[in-house]
C-alpha cells in the first residue's frame, strides 16, 4: 500500500518528506519502519531523518543523490506543488539584480519556517529560514518579494538606489504589482519601507 502511494505521488528525484504522507490507517510508527525497510533494501534513498527520495539515473545507470538545495526548495519553498515560501534577504537581492554577491547561506522565508527566524542546516550547507509576513501563496508572493526588496535595499544592495528603483520598477510592472496589492501587506513592514521607495523613486501600477 506504502510503495504503490509513493510511485503514484512522487518522481524520481523529488524529495519525500514523510510528514506529507498521509494513508489512512497507518500509523507513523508503521510509516517509518516500511520506509527503513524500503531504504535498506534500496528501493528507494534516505538523504536524512524524514527525508527519502527515489533517485534519478545517470547517463551509466548510477544513482544520482538529491542536492541540499532540492530539499530546501521542495520543503519551504514549493511544498507538493503548492507555492508555500520565496528567497529573500541576500539570496532575493542577488537574483533581482540588485546585487552581485552570490551569498552562501541561502536566506527563504516560509510558511514552513520552524521559528521566526532560525539558522538550519541541510547536509552541511546553511540556511536562514524566516517567518513571512504574511502566508505565502502563488496570488502574493511577487509582492511580498517586492516589499522584501525594498525592506532590505540598503542592507543588501550595493548598487545606487536609482538602479535599484529602475529594477524594481520593471519587476513591479511584470508582475501587476498595484497600490491596491502593495495596501494589503505593506502596513506588515517597517517604518523605513517608505523612505526606500522615495529614495529608490520605484513606482508600481496605480490601478
Amino acid at each position: 500500500m506504502l510503495y504503490e502511494y509513493l510511485i503514484k505521488n512522487y518522481i524520481p528525484g523529488e524529495p519525500i518528506f514523510t510528514g506529507d504522507i498521509q494513508i489512512s490507517g497507518m500509523t507513523e510508527e508503521n510509516l517509518r519502519y516500511h520506509l527503513k525497510k524500503y531504504a535498506d533494501s534500496g528501493t528507494i534513498c534516505r538523504f536524512e531523518p524524514g527525508v527519502y527520495y527515489f533517485p534519478k539515473t545517470g547517463i551509466l545507470g548510477e544513482k544520482l543523490s538529491l542536492s541540499a538545495d532540492t530539499v530546501a526548495v521542495h520543503k519551504y519553498i514549493m511544498r507538493r506543488g503548492r507555492r508555500v515560501g520565496y528567497y529573500s534577504g541576500y539570496t532575493l537581492a542577488n537574483r533581482m539584480g540588485l546585487s552581485v554577491q552570490v551569498p552562501y547561506t541561502q536566506e527563504i522565508s516560509s510558511n514552513f519556517a520552524p521559528a521566526s527566524v532560525r539558522k538550519i542546516m541541510i547536509k552541511n550547507r546553511p540556511y536562514i529560514i524566516r517567518r513571512p509576513v504574511a502566508e505565502v501563496t502563488e496570488e502574493n508572493v511577487s509582492v511580498l518579494q517586492f516589499l522584501d526588496c525594498l525592506k532590505d535595499i540598503e542592507k543588501s544592495s550595493e548598487i545606487e538606489l536609482e538602479t535599484c528603483g529602475r529594477i524594481l520598477t520593471e519587476y513591479a510592472r511584470r508582475n501587476g504589482i498595484t497600490k491596491k496589492r502593495i495596501d494589503q501587506f505593506i502596513a506588515k513592514y517597517p517604518v523605513k519601507i517608505y523612505k526606500a521607495i522615495y529614495e529608490t523613486g520605484v513606482e508600481y501600477v496605480s490601478s
